[in-house]
């Protein structure tokens, strides 16, 4: 038996009642839920039927929009931050 780590794909998927988070477990994985501001957060396989899910939540009555979320791109970022070719490298032979 082979376990290989999928890589994920945030969404926000925001919700006209919260009463409908247990049919997004069907999607994928729910990690956080906003009861105030009635939004969830959700992460999903990430392979060639992403953008196919992603229009398929959307279509579901109970959900008002789906933003993709930016949690990818900001680890890419942090990890360059740590590389020498880091924009803020501090010149100390001055």
């Amino acid at each position: 038996m082979d376990l290989k780590i999928r890589d994920k794909q945030g969404l926000i998927v925001y919700l006209y009642s919260i009463k409908q988070v247990k049919n997004l477990k069907n999607f994928g994985s729910v990690t956080y839920v906003s009861k105030k501001m009635r939004y969830a957060m959700l992460y999903i396989d990430q392979d060639e039927k992403t953008e196919e899910t992603i229009k398929n939540i959307s279509s579901q009555r109970y959900v008002k929009h789906v933003v993709i979320s930016k949690i990818n791109t900001l680890e890419d970022k942090i990890l360059a931050l740590n590389t020498e070719e880091s924009i803020f490298k501090v010149d100390l032979e001055d």
